[in-house]
């Protein structure tokens, strides 16, 4: 059983695809919100204000903001290392690169897709709104894994697997993710442990993470 790993653009989709896999596969879905409990549990309280603030704040000068992206690191080697989970999370998959044994799976669409899935989800009538609203994630998005990960976000070779889901409906890409992972365990079975990460995972985050899971029930 492995972990994946599930990077997003808003509108995209992902939400949905990745909370019906974790059903079919019946694997723990992890999203922000979780992972938020989780770090607060752990002692860390700076992580839901980080990961939705403007980016002209992610200063990399600021010891509490490496704190927290650090903290961020280790809860995503956690969730690797208890596998059978699905995470949804904007920059988890940069840490995980090394790890041969986590499928890392990007779900986008057009942008002008994205906002009509945004004016629909959210009750949006002024169409000019949802596009500022979408540009300005998606350069959230991109700055947070360029400045804390030293990554472009728009490099598709960082990933296992890409679904555009325009044209790909949420079923199929559920069906195509559940077989990538599939295939990545029989390979992992071939050719022994996929992971080249050796980076002890503290028990007390792993902890932190069942409890987090435990009180979504």
């Amino acid at each position: 059983m492995n972990t994946i790993i599930i990077s997003r653009l808003l509108g995209s989709g992902a939400g949905l695809i990745a909370s019906q896999l974790a059903q079919s596969l019946n694997y723990d879905f992890v999203d922000k919100e979780m992972l938020q409990v989780t770090m607060e549990q752990y002692g860390l309280t700076r992580f839901g204000k980080l990961y939705t603030s403007p980016p002209n704040i992610w200063d990399l000068a600021n010891s509490k903001n490496l704190q927290v992206v650090s903290m961020l690191d280790d809860t995503m080697r956690a969730l690797a290392h208890r596998k059978q989970t699905v995470v949804l999370a904007r920059g988890g998959y940069n840490v995980l690169s090394n790890r041969s044994d986590v499928l890392k799976v990007r779900i986008q669409a057009p942008f002008a897709a994205r906002v009509e899935r945004v004016m629909e989800r959210e009750g949006i009538q002024d169409k000019e709104q949802a596009e500022k609203l979408v540009a300005a994630d998606d350069k959230a998005r991109t700055k947070f894994v360029a400045r804390f990960y030293h990554q472009n976000w728009e490099d598709a070779s960082s990933f296992d697997l890409v679904i555009n889901t325009d044209l790909i409906p949420t079923e199929t890409s559920v069906a195509w993710i559940s077989d990538a992972s599939r295939l990545l365990e029989k390979r992992d079975q071939l050719i022994g442990s996929g992971s080249t990460e050796s980076k002890e995972v503290d028990p007390l985050l792993l902890e932190a993470i069942e409890h987090a899971l435990e009180g979504r029930v």
